[in-house]
C-alpha cells in the first residue's frame, strides 16, 4: 500500500493541489488582511440551562465523544446526535470525552499518527457553538475520561467539567505548533495568532480565563493560581500560592487530581453513577440511543474508509490506456467520490495525502475528456482509412490519481 500512496501524491495535478489548499489559503489571506479580527475573543456563548432541582430521577443522555478528533468526533456526529437529543428530550446531557493522541504507556511506542486528532480548529469551534446554542435549554456536563491533543480544546468548551480519576487534560501545545511549518517569521507569527485566537475562543465559551489558555498552548508561559474562597485567579507567573507550571519550556497539563485541586475540574467521578451522585442525584435513567448511535456512526465511516482504501489499490492495478481502462478508472473514482460526500471523515483522512472531493472531480473530468478525445481520434482514423488512435495526453494510461503518470 505504500507504493499506492506514493503514486497518488506524484500524480496530482496543479489544479488538484489548488483544490486541496483552497480552504487553508482563504484562512491565510484572512489572517494577513485582518489578523486582529481573527484573533479577537469570541462572543460568550448563551448560558445553558441549570441542572433540574425538582427532578428526583432525571433522564440522562450520554453523548460519547470517543476516538479521533475530526473523524470519529466530528460535525457529522454532532448533527446525528443533536437530532436524536431533540427527539429523546433528556433532562441532562453528559458529554463523555475519550480522545488521546498519546498512549498512556509511552515506552511501548504504539501511538498511531494516523489516529492523531485533525487540526480542524474551526470545526471544533463550530461543534462547541452548535451544541451550546441548539441545546441551550438542556443542562450540559463535560465528563473527561482521557483527553490529549485537540480534544482538550473541546473539553474546555464547557464550564461544568468533571474528570475520571486517571484522566488527562493535556496537549494544547498542538494548537500553537500548527504554525511552525511556516518559514517566514511574520507569517508564522500571524498564523500562530490566528490558530490560538480560535482556540481561546473555545475556552471563552466554557468561561475559562485566557491566562489558562496561554499556559496550556505556549511552552514559554508560566502559570500559578491563588484562591479567593471558592474562586480561583489564574496568574501568568509564579507568584500564586500554587504553581502549576513554572518551567518556562513546557506547556501546562492537568491530571484529574491537579485539575480538582486548582478548581479547574468540578469533581472526580469514575462511573456515570458517581457523576450523577456528585451532581446531586441518587437515581436517574439513561437514554439508550446515544452510545448506540455514536458507535454506529464510527463503525460505518471506518468501514467505508476501508472500502476506499481498497478502491485506491484497484486504481493502481488499472493499466489499460484505452477507453475500457479509463471507464474502469472513472467508475472507481465515482464510487470514491460518493463515499467522501457521505462521510466527510474519509475526506479528512485522505486530505493528508492530497485526496479530496475536488481532486477526484478534476480527475473524473479529465477522464471524460480523454475518453472523448480517443473516440474522436478513432472516428477520424476510420474516416481516413487509418488505424486505431490513442489519447492526446502522454502517460494517460496509468496517470492521474492512483496511477503511474510521471513514473
Amino acid at each position: 500500500m505504500r507504493h499506492a500512496r506514493h503514486s497518488i501524491n506524484v500524480g496530482l495535478t496543479r489544479a488538484v493541489q489548488v483544490g486541496v489548499l483552497t480552504g487553508f489559503t482563504a484562512l491565510v489571506a484572512g489572517v494577513m488582511a485582518a489578523p486582529s479580527a481573527i484573533a479577537a475573543p469570541a462572543p460568550a456563548a448563551p448560558q445553558n440551562a441549570k441542572l433540574p432541582s425538582t427532578n428526583a430521577s432525571p433522564k440522562v443522555y450520554v453523548f460519547p465523544m470517543s476516538g479521533q478528533m475530526g473523524t470519529d468526533v466530528s460535525k457529522q456526529l454532532v448533527e446525528i446526535m443533536v437530532e436524536d437529543i431533540r427527539k429523546q428530550k433528556p433532562d441532562i446531557i453528559v458529554y463523555h470525552l475519550k480522545s488521546a493522541d498519546i498512549d498512556r504507556n509511552n515506552y511501548l511506542r504504539n501511538d498511531d499518527r494516523e489516529e492523531f486528532g485533525m487540526p480542524a480548529i474551526e470545526e471544533y469551534r463550530d461543534m462547541v457553538k452548535r451544541l451550546h446554542e441548539d441545546l441551550r435549554d438542556i443542562p450540559q456536563i463535560m465528563w473527561v475520561e482521557d483527553s490529549v491533543g485537540f480534544a482538550s480544546l473541546v473539553a474546555l468548551g464547557w464550564p461544568d467539567l468533571y474528570m475520571k480519576s486517571d484522566a488527562r487534560l493535556w496537549g494544547l501545545s498542538r494548537v500553537a505548533s500548527m504554525a511552525q511549518g511556516w518559514e517566514d517569521p511574520d507569517v508564522k507569527s500571524k498564523m500562530e495568532t490566528a490558530w490560538t485566537g480560535i482556540g481561546k475562543g473555545i475556552l471563552q465559551q466554557g468561561g475559562y480565563n485566557l491566562v489558562l489558555g496561554d499556559a496550556m498552548m505556549f511552552p514559554d508561559k508560566q502559570l500559578s493560581v491563588r484562591f479567593k474562597g471558592r474562586e480561583v485567579e489564574w496568574l501568568e507567573n509564579t507568584t500564586g500560592v500554587w504553581i502549576v507550571d513554572g518551567s518556562g519550556d513546557a506547556t501546562a497539563n492537568f491530571d484529574a487530581t491537579l485539575a480538582e485541586d486548582v478548581l479547574l475540574s468540578d469533581g472526580t467521578a469514575d462511573t456515570l453513577d458517581d457523576l450523577m451522585f456528585l451532581l446531586g442525584y441518587r437515581e436517574f435513567s439513561q437514554v439508550e440511543s446515544g452510545p448506540k448511535l455514536a458507535e454506529q456512526y464510527v463503525n460505518d465511516w471506518r468501514k467505508a474508509f476501508e472500502r476506499v482504501q481498497e478502491w485506491l489499490t484497484d486504481l493502481e492495478q488499472i493499466d489499460d490506456p484505452g477507453t475500457v481502462g479509463l471507464g474502469k478508472r472513472r467508475a472507481v473514482l465515482e464510487k470514491m467520490l460518493a463515499a467522501l460526500k457521505q462521510y466527510p471523515a474519509i475526506e479528512a483522512r485522505l486530505g493528508r495525502r492530497g485526496i479530496n472531493q475536488t481532486a477526484i472531480e478534476i480527475e473524473i473530468d479529465n477522464i471524460k475528456k480523454d475518453i472523448q478525445r480517443i473516440r474522436e481520434a478513432e472516428r477520424g482514423n476510420r474516416n481516413n482509412g487509418g488505424g486505431g488512435g490513442g489519447s492526446g495526453r502522454p502517460g494517460l494510461g496509468g496517470g492521474g490519481m492512483g496511477g503511474r503518470r510521471g513514473t
